[in-house]
């Protein structure tokens, strides 16, 4: 018994295609949200400790730990969002797109 009668790989193997596309560029998204997050948090308690040498010298302000990271943290989730989103967006747009042109050349074939 021999196997369908056509050159292509079949109308499921596209749509994995696309769900494995999608998911790569969500695992990049999340990628690229940690690494701005921790480097946001990370600039801020180097901040923190820069801030307390310099108050333990006499050369500064008191400054707690809360004055320091709990805007640090707000700006880190912000700006790690905006970021991860706009990797997931152009994601979801190169998928669409690649699905809309691939839609388009196999409809323009006649059998």
């Amino acid at each position: 018994m021999a196997g369908p009668d056509h050159a292509g790989p079949g109308p499921r193997a596209g749509g994995r295609v696309r769900r494995a596309a999608f998911l790569a560029w969500m695992a990049c998204a999340v990628v690229i949200w940690i690494v701005v997050f921790d480097t946001i948090v990370v600039q801020a308690g180097r901040d923190y400790l820069t801030r307390q040498a310099l108050c333990q010298q006499g050369r500064g302000p008191a400054v707690t730990i809360r004055e320091v990271m709990d805007p640090a943290v707000s700006r880190a989730a912000r700006t790690a969002t905006v970021s991860g989103g706009a990797a997931g967006a152009a994601g979801i747009l190169a998928a669409w797109a690649a699905a809309r042109q691939r839609a388009g050349r196999s409809a323009g074939r006649t059998e």
